[in-house]
């Protein structure tokens, strides 16, 4: 009987937060004249911390071809997530890539999560959805 309860009570909560985010997401698709948008919505920012400042990327990459600008150390927000090439530095290794804006005024650029901190870097994949 615990198991169940516990089992219903995780259903609930997954299903309250289900609800919250298609109402967020029903809120955001309004324009100001109080119609429906017919533009996309735009993705959800999940801020994170970065240690280090780093080159953006447009491709999920590493190679100087793709460099786009610079993502400064700090707090900064991402779009989503999605596969690249692997890339190492600091002690870790990751094919994972982040879509963001950088510093430079590009728009949906690519940073390794090679240098996000210790929660960010066990979590992202967790926080944010995929590309």
């Amino acid at each position: 009987m615990p198991t169940r309860t516990l089992r219903n009570g995780l259903l609930a909560a997954l299903a309250a937060v289900g609800m919250l985010t298609g109402t967020a997401q029903a809120a955001s698709a309004q324009s100001g004249s109080g119609t429906a948008s017919a533009a996309p919505q735009s993705a959800s920012r999940v801020y994170m911390t970065t240690v280090v400042s780093q080159w953006t990327h447009w491709t999920p990459d590493w190679h100087d071809s793709s460099h786009a600008g610079t993502l400064y150390a700090g707090s900064n927000y991402f779009l989503c997530y999605t596969y690249g090439l692997t890339y190492s530095d600091l002690g870790r290794q990751s094919s994972v890539w982040l879509k963001t804006d950088d510093d430079f005024g590009n728009h949906n650029v690519y940073v390794s999560d090679v240098y996000l901190n210790d929660e960010g870097f066990r979590n992202d994949i967790l926080w944010l959805p995929k590309c």
